[in-house]
This record gives C-alpha cells, structure tokens and sequence, in this order.
C-alpha cells in the first residue's frame, strides 16, 4: 500500500469505526475509533484501533478506554488527531503519512458549530498537505455512485454508529435534512438491556454487538426461523459466571423499540420533504448507507413503511469513506461541492 500516496486520502470519521480509502486502492482499513491510553496521563497513548478495542471491558486501573469521537462528534481534539494520525501511517505504511496527501474526512450534517470547530482542529492537526471536511450524505452519495448533480431530488439515509442522516440531495447540495443520534451502537445498548432485564445476565458492547449480527433482524420473528445461542455472561444478582439460552426473538423484541424510533424518523423526514422533490422521490426510492443498514432486513422494512423502493449497496459500510476520497481525488468535483457548502476548506 502508499504507492499512490501523494494522492487522495478519504476518511469517514464515525462513532464506531474509521474507514479509509486511498485514491486507486479502494477502502484498505476499517479498525474501531477506540484510543488507549494511562489514566493520569491521556497523551501517553498505548493502543489506537483495533488494538485498543480488544481491551473493551478488561482495562486494568491505570489504564482507560476512550473513543475520542461521539455522537457523531470529535470529543477529545488530540486523541481524535492520534486516532487519525496512527490509523492513516497503518493504511499508508509509513511515518506522517498524510504530509503529501489531499484528505478529505467527513462531518455529521447535524453537528453543532463547536463540534465543527473540534473537528476542524483535529484534522488540521493531522498534517495533510491540504484538507477538507465533506457532508456524510454527500460522501455517502458520492460513495455508492448515487447521481447528485441534477435538479431532481434523491433521499439518501446514513445509518452510522452513534448517528442517522436523512437527506434530501439535489444540484450538488442538501436540500433538506435531518439527524437523529440514533445509530448502530444504540441497538447494541438496547441489547445489553434487554439482557440484562429479561434474562438477568450482563452482557458487555461486543458480545451485544455479535448478537445484533448472528441474530438480529428487523423482519417479525416466526417459530421456524426463531433461531437461539448459549450466552455467557455475569448473574446481575449473584454477580457469578452463567449462561442463558438466547433466541433470535429475544433479540428482535430487544431492538425493535430503537429500531422503531430510528425508523420514524425516516417517516417524518419523507412527510417533510418538499412537494416537488418528494415526486422526484417517489420515483426513485430512497438510497441507504451506512454500516447500520447492514441490520437483517431493515431495507424490506423501511421499503414496506415508506411503500417505496430501497437501494442498498454491496458494501454500504464504506460508502462515505469512499465518496470523501472522490472529493480529495478530484478537483472539479471538489469544486462543484465546495459552491454548495457541502465542501469546507481548511
């Protein structure tokens, strides 16, 4: 890797995981944004990725976990800019590896003008020769090659970690939007909740996460398909090892509440949409994104709520990383986007 790496650098920034694309390679890491670091002392950084993620509920005393990005937002500027710096050196295979690089990375349209700020800070930081930050439905667009630059409207809804966009894209630009901090790891909480209340075990985030893929599903349950798996976990009353048996019924019963919220916001997003960009909808169905659109049959779900086709793509997880890489790689589009304030120079 780093053949090319005088060329454009794309990164989607998320709650839960950061994904990189490099001009002419294609997406080449996804790790989980975690930061690892002593207690007393957060600028000694220990582990960043994937590394830190496998210490996710066994960190000893003097050591703490930290996702520097939350809620779609940069929380903590130096640890957001290690967390950029260490993975890009990971996908680039060298020291600075940003120093000759175009970087684009992608920012939550919902964000707040201080959580701009934060991300602006941590993305100069990281040493690009130049930089910019892309809108996450503009990237998410650019990304699964949905065409963005005619007057006619498209819904383009982003499933992220920690957050929801829905979008209404048109000429290069946002139309109309809205966000919801509701994501992929708001199931994973559920999760642990429903565990926890129903079954009287305590679960941690990536046991709860393995549960959400092997067996959740936003389609009703029927007795044939209600798969189960043997779970161990901590007794919450005795606070002793055990284990309960866990079907996939359980798990949808557990994510349907969040799943429900997440998907009426969707619903009122369309209701809102202006009239004539909503008959430009009608007729080509909403584009979902994302790693949150991998659930089990959420697109036949939102598909039979809103009676409209939904397009889903073969790796929706990497869309936006791969759209903000476009807008780092090339000029003109970078331009177009730039005009429509989609696109921010730093």
């Amino acid at each position: 890797m780093g053949v090319f790496s005088t060329g454009g650098v794309g990164i989607d920034l998320g709650s839960a995981n950061v994904t990189i694309c490099l001009e002419n390679e294609g997406v080449v890491l996804r790790e989980p944004s975690y930061v690892l670091t002593l207690r007393d002392d957060m600028d000694d950084i220990l582990a960043v990725g994937r590394d830190a993620r496998q210490m996710l509920g066994r960190t000893p005393k003097d050591v703490t976990l930290l996702s520097p990005v939350m809620d779609g937002a940069v929380g903590n500027v130096e640890l957001a800019t290690a967390l950029i710096g260490a993975l890009a050196e990971k996908a680039l295979g060298k020291r600075r590896a940003l120093d000759k690089n175009r970087l684009a990375v992608s920012v939550s349209q919902g964000c707040t003008r201080v959580e701009l700020e934060a991300l602006q800070s941590a993305v100069r930081a990281a040493g690009a020769r130049k930089a910019v930050l892309l809108r996450s439905p503009i990237a998410a667009a650019l990304g699964a090659g949905v065409p963005i630059d005619d007057a006619r409207g498209c819904m383009m809804v982003v499933i992220g970690g920690s957050t929801t966009e829905v979008s209404v894209l048109s000429m290069n630009g946002i139309a109309a939007a809205r966000s919801t901090r509701t994501g992929s790891l708001s199931i994973d909480e559920a999760i642990m909740r429903y565990i926890r209340r129903e079954k009287g075990l305590i679960i941690g985030q990536r046991t709860a996460e393995d549960l959400k893929i092997d067996l959740g599903t936003a389609l009703d349950i029927v007795s044939t398909d209600n798969e189960e798996a043997s779970l161990r976990g901590r007794d919450a009353r005795t606070g002793k090892p055990a284990t309960v048996d866990v079907s996939a019924l359980d798990i949808h019963n557990a994510i349907m509440p969040t799943l429900d919220i997440l998907l009426e916001t969707i619903r009122e997003a369309f209701e809102n949409t202006p009239a004539e960009m909503a008959e430009d909808i009608l007729q080509r169905g909403v584009f979902l994104s994302g790693g949150g659109a991998l659930l089990d049959g959420l697109r036949d779900r939102l598909s039979d709520m809103l009676n409209l086709p939904v397009t889903l793509g073969e790796n929706p997880q990497d869309d936006v990383a791969k759209g903000a890489c476009l807008a780092a790689s090339d000029a003109r589009v970078a331009q177009r986007l730039a005009q429509t304030g989609c696109l921010i120079e730093l």
